[in-house]
């Protein structure tokens, strides 16, 4: 595995119209994914957004650039990728750890629900030992992107996350773990209720045996 940095893959520029910007920084990182990857590899990302951006917008932008067919054709969610490493034994995780016995909470990201589903990430979830995974029916966090960094929608933002999300979370115990895939959602769930949400990844790398 290599993690390969090629710059930003233009998910911002699309928010905010900048479609020709958003084509500039999709070839390059197309470029050096290809060039920095072997033929038919998986490529993943920890961020929804930005995967399955290099999935779908890439492809819409500039279809006829054989490099972003190409990554498009091997994006892999990375909850697959583990969960795959779990079940044939090259991962394995504690049944004595830190999660065992306790109730993790998962919020999902809204552009991962609409391309693929949250499947893959609850199924991640559960392979830890010892755990009660529980999926929050909770609509969007209010984020959006960008829209929640901005100052004049700042308080619009906070009552969507107010609507279902926040009581939610404030409902749990403080002993349940609380996981979200968008680091958006993260941000809005500490900014809404005071508590710290963790990347589904992160809670599985901190199980792994020695």
């Amino acid at each position: 595995m290599r993690l390969q940095s090629g710059g930003c893959c233009g998910r911002s520029s699309l928010s905010k119209g900048l479609i020709d910007h958003a084509g500039t920084k999709a070839a390059g990182l197309a470029a050096a994914l290809v060039a920095g990857s072997e033929p038919g590899s998986p490529i993943v990302g920890c961020e929804p957004s930005c995967i399955f951006t290099l999935r779908d917008e890439h492809r819409a932008l500039l279809p006829d650039d054989p490099r972003v067919r190409d990554v498009a054709g091997r994006v892999r969610q990375v909850e697959e990728l583990v969960s795959a490493a779990v079940e044939d034994g090259r991962l394995r995780l504690r049944s004595d750890s830190w999660l065992a016995g306790r109730r993790i909470v998962y919020h999902g990201h809204c552009h991962q629900k609409a391309e693929v589903g949250t499947a893959a990430t609850v199924a991640m979830l559960r392979r830890v030992p010892g755990v009660e995974v529980a999926e929050l029916d909770a609509g969007c966090c209010g984020m959006a992107g960008s829209f929640g960094f901005e100052a004049e929608h700042y308080e619009t933002s906070m009552t969507v996350g107010r609507d279902r999300l926040f009581p939610a979370i404030e409902g749990e115990p403080s002993t349940t773990v609380l996981a979200a895939t968008g680091v958006s959602c993260r941000q809005q769930i500490a900014h809404g209720t005071g508590r710290l949400a963790r990347h589904p990844v992160e809670l599985l790398c901190s199980v792994v045996e020695d």
